[in-house]
């Protein structure tokens, strides 16, 4: 079995240091209107720059823009399509981290590339593989609100927010980029029909060209949902292991027929993990996934941790590597 260690999704946008606020001013600064939206821009870019190095100083083979310029998982996609509007906000899951709740108005209409200086910004500055998020359209469907005739089901949106992201996903293909993560968290929460979940990601994948399609989910036992995780068609399946205490066992009866990136470094939880534990739990897998690539990776995106903890838990990802070899 191969490893691979991969950054999960978001990161934290501000740090410890005077340099690592940088970005908090800039916002402060353009709400007293002292500087312009461009200058934002910069800090941004600077600060995506700062999050890519880090990844890289700690060793990960897939990295990602930290999603920097994401405000949360939902408004950020939502906003740039007609027929929303973008309302209160409301707990994510069970973190105290809060998104802005989107309100379906109309028919859903993508105006423009929803993602494309993001990706363009982020090919500029990564070396090697990079991965590129997209909520996916069952979340989005189910923790958005329905205020329009033109959609009687949750189903009905979840199936256009398909189409749409469809076209995100071929662009991204486009750019070439080498990883593209639909995260779908919704699914652990209420699951999906898997009938409709099948034939969503079939539209995705018929658009990623040599990219690799990833499945992730979080904040919910996985295990439940391991067998029609796995019918899926996609090339990755993230499962978050904090929620799911059986999880290795499951999968050590059960197999997998998909390359899987497993979440047993908690990105919620400033406690480092026992990296030999963890190499150890790697190693049981080696005969159920021999053939394959398993990315290691954090339980879900790093965001709700002080930046320097983040970081500390990337380093432990590298590791946990060290220790899986040492073992070999």
């Amino acid at each position: 079995m191969k490893l691979k260690l991969a950054n999960h999704s978001h990161y934290p946008k501000i740090g410890e240091t005077d340099e690592q606020h940088k970005l908090r001013r800039a916002y402060h600064l353009f709400d007293r209107q002292k500087i312009t939206a461009d200058q934002v821009l910069e800090a941004q870019k600077e600060t995506i720059q700062e999050v890519i190095q880090e990844q890289q100083k700690a060793g990960l083979d897939v990295v990602t823009d930290g999603l920097i310029r994401w405000n949360d998982p939902l408004s950020h996609v939502m906003k740039g399509l007609e027929g929303v509007e973008i309302g209160g906000l409301l707990r994510f899951f069970d973190t105290n981290f809060y998104f802005r709740q989107p309100k379906i108005v109309g028919p859903l209409l993508r105006k423009s590339s929803l993602l494309k200086d993001e990706v363009s910004f982020l090919k500029k500055v990564a070396k090697g593989e990079s991965k590129v998020v997209l909520t996916g359209p069952y979340t989005l469907a189910l923790l958005s609100r329905i205020e329009t005739p033109a959609y009687k089901s949750l189903e009905e949106v979840a199936e256009v927010l398909t189409e749409i992201l469809a076209e995100e996903v071929k662009e991204l293909a486009e750019a070439r980029i080498s990883h593209i993560q639909i995260e779908e968290p919704g699914y652990a929460l209420v699951q999906p029909d898997w009938n409709w979940a099948q034939k969503s990601l079939a539209t995705l994948a018929s658009n990623k060209g040599k990219a690799k399609l990833w499945l992730t989910t979080y904040f919910g036992d996985a295990v439940p949902l391991y067998g029609k995780l796995q019918e899926l068609p996609v090339d990755v399946v993230g499962l978050d292991g904090t929620y799911s205490p059986k999880l290795l066992a499951h999968i050590q009866k059960e197999g997998s027929d998909k390359e899987l990136a497993l979440g047993w470094v908690d990105g919620r939880n400033t406690k480092l993990e026992n990296s030999k534990e963890v190499a150890k739990a790697l190693h049981a897998l080696d005969r159920v996934l021999k053939d394959g690539v398993c990315y290691v990776t954090t339980s879900c995106g790093l965001e709700y941790l002080p930046r320097d903890k983040a970081f500390k838990k990337l380093q432990l990802l590298e590791d946990i590597k060290r220790e899986y070899q040492r073992g070999a």
